[in-house]
C-alpha cells in the first residue's frame, strides 16, 4: 500500500507501508506517527517512520532507504524474529545434519520462552543424533536402528562407548520427562537435559574426528 508521508527536510514523499502488524498480525491501515529527518549515507538517504496499529494500538518502526538520491524510497526488510545463539561442536553436522536443524529449532522455541515445547524438541534432536551416530557405527543395521526404540538402541549398541552411552541414557530419561504428564526426575530440568545432550554431542563429534584422523594416518 502506498502512502504519502511528510518527511522533515524532504516534504511529502510516497512510501510503501506494510500491510500486516508485527504485533497482532492483522492486516491494518497503519497510522503514521512520526518520521525522522533523512540521514545521508552512501548512495542515498535513510529515514525511519513510526506507525501506529489501529487494531492493537502498538507501535512499529520501519526503515526506508533511498535509491541514489532519486526520491524513491524502498522499505528495508527487517526480521523481528528472535535469534537463538547455538554453539554446537565442530563437525557434528557431518554425523547428523538433522540433529543440528532440530536443535536450532528447539533453541529458537526456548528463545521465545516456549518452555513447555522446547524440551520435546530437544528430545527429538537427541533421538536423531544418537540414531544417526549408531547408524554410522552399524550401517548394516540401518533399517532396524531407524525403527527401534531409542532406549533399546542405547542399551544394545553403545556398550563399546560407555561415556556416550551414559550421556545418551541421561538425555533420553530427561527428554522423556518433557513429553510425559508426570516427571520421574523432578530434581532435573531443561538445563540438565541440554547439558547432557551437548556433552553427548561433544563426545560424538570427537569420535568422528578420531575416525577421520585414523583414516588420515593409515593412508
Amino acid at each position: 500500500m502506498k502512502k504519502n508521508i511528510r518527511i522533515p527536510d524532504l516534504g511529502i514523499t510516497s512510501f510503501t507501508v506494510p500491510n500486516t502488524c508485527i504485533h497482532c498480525h492483522k492486516d491494518v491501515g497503519f497510522l503514521e506517527v512520526a518520521a525522522t529527518p533523512p540521514i545521508q549515507q552512501d548512495g542515498g538517504n535513510v529515514v525511519a517512520i513510526t506507525f501506529l496499529c489501529p487494531s492493537c494500538s502498538k507501535f512499529s518502526v520501519y526503515e526506508y532507504d533511498e535509491l541514489g538520491y532519486s526520491g524513491n524510497f524502498v522499505l528495508v526488510d527487517y526480521s523481528y524474529t528472535q535469534t537463538a545463539n547455538v554453539n554446537l561442536p565442530n563437525n557434528i553436522e557431518k554425523v547428523s545434519e538433522e540433529f543440528v536443524n532440530i536443535f536450532k529449532q528447539a533453541a529458537t522455541a526456548e528463545a521465545y520462552g516456549l518452555k513447555d515445547i522446547c524440551g520435546v524438541a530437544y528430545r527429538k534432536a537427541a533421538e536423531f543424533l544418537i540414531k544417526d551416530y549408531v547408524i554410522r557405527k552399524f550401517p548394516e543395521n540401518e533399517e532396524d536402528i531407524k525403527n527401534q526404540f531409542l532406549g533399546k538402541i542405547i542399551s544394545d549398541k553403545l556398550d563399546a562407548f560407555p561415556k556416550i552411552q551414559t550421556l545418551a541414557k541421561a538425555t533420553a530419561w530427561l527428554g522423556n520427562d518433557e513429553t510425559h504428564y508426570v516427571r520421574k526426575h523432578s530434581d532435573k530440568d531443561l538445563a540438565d537435559l541440554k547439558a547432557f545432550l551437548l556433552a553427548a554431542a561433544t563426545f560424538i563429534a570427537a569420535d568422528y574426528d578420531a575416525d577421520e584422523a585414523l583414516i588420515f594416518i593409515n593412508k
